[in-house]
């Protein structure tokens, strides 16, 4: 399961990135396995989904958010 099968409003903890081009970009963004992610809503306009990873919130898009694994829906 990946983020981007998350419903709006569900949290899971991020078990790894897929080795792709986004990886580097994903961790330096706080993309790390164990934290904790929420999807927050999408994009008004559609093509990204909005995200609170931890403390803090980012836009990211649907391409990458297909890369990121899940563990467990909280």
């Amino acid at each position: 399961m990946t983020v981007y099968d998350l419903q709006e409003g569900q949290s899971a903890l991020i078990k790894s990135i897929l080795t792709d081009s986004y990886t580097c970009k994903l961790m330096t963004l706080g993309l790390l396995p164990k934290s904790k992610v929420t999807y927050v809503r999408s994009a008004p306009l559609g093509g990204a989904r909005y995200l609170k990873i931890d403390d803090h919130y980012i836009a990211i898009r649907e391409d990458e958010a297909k890369t990121i694994l899940i563990e467990e829906v909280l």
